[in-house]
């Protein structure tokens, strides 16, 4: 819940990456090109619920003998940014408004598309890569004791823009994972299991299939924030004791 003594900064987006920003599964684009022998009977333990999505993830990517750059590369020129994705990061950055990636992935695959379409600025939360000789090392920043799996819980980043002042959360995803945030949030974009879910469950949510309609509902909220007398967002400072992401990198 925000805290009412923080003044109301407007509205936040946080999006999930895979099949949401992206049209595909980056994460598994990746282990089809450049997976070891394994992998897929990893996967197949995580959708039998035998396996959680981090150690199944972990475990994939172990079978992985390419570096950071070689799959980087692959990710540049072949991942779909999903349409209008761009015209919602412009009308963030015109506009002061936060836009963040959360995801249960990977950094290095979703810094190489931030990378390609020159949208290095967009805030990414995602599980900390590093490339040894023994193979990968993986950090998870973002976990809370209180989520219900491990690796990074979208929750706590979502909880992040509560306590800097914005009173209005979009958020858009499309997995079991995101079903959380979803619930935490304001005004919900969703698609495959996240919209089936919330279908049946009776819950409010925009169908999402591009980005339009996401822009549109931020270009109404400004308007309506400037009739009640509301300024223009500023820039905000992060919040005291909250890891930042890490920026992007190449080693």
């Amino acid at each position: 819940m925000k805290d009412s003594r923080i003044p109301d900064k407007g509205p936040a987006v946080i999006c999930d990456f895979d099949d949401t920003t992206v049209l595909e599964n980056v994460a598994e684009m990746l282990l089809k090109e450049f997976g070891g022998e394994g992998w897929q009977e990893y996967q197949r333990q995580n959708v039998q619920h035998r396996m959680t999505l981090k150690e199944y993830q972990e475990r994939a990517f172990q079978t992985v003998k390419v570096g950071r750059e070689e799959m980087k590369d692959h990710v540049k020129k072949n991942a779909t940014l999903r349409p209008h994705f761009k015209a919602l990061y412009e009308h963030c950055r015109k506009n002061n408004i936060p836009l963040a990636i959360a995801t249960m992935g990977l950094d290095f695959y979703v810094e190489a598309l931030l990378e390609r379409e020159g949208m290095e600025s967009v805030e990414c939360y995602a599980a900390d890569t590093e490339f040894t000789e023994e193979g990968i090392k993986y950090e998870y920043r973002y976990a809370s004791k209180d989520c219900w799996q491990p690796g990074n819980c979208k929750c706590a980043v979502l909880e992040r823009y509560r306590q800097k002042g914005h009173s209005v959360i979009l958020f858009a995803g499309d997995g079991k994972t995101d079903i959380c945030p979803a619930d935490r949030s304001d005004i919900v974009f969703a698609r495959r299991y996240l919209e089936e879910h919330r279908e049946e469950m009776g819950l409010p949510y925009v169908k999402l299939s591009d980005f339009s309609k996401m822009v549109r509902t931020l270009k109404e909220l400004r308007g309506k924030r400037e009739e009640d007398g509301f300024p223009p967002s500023r820039e905000n400072a992060d919040v005291a004791g909250t890891p930042a992401p890490r920026e992007s990198r190449d080693d």
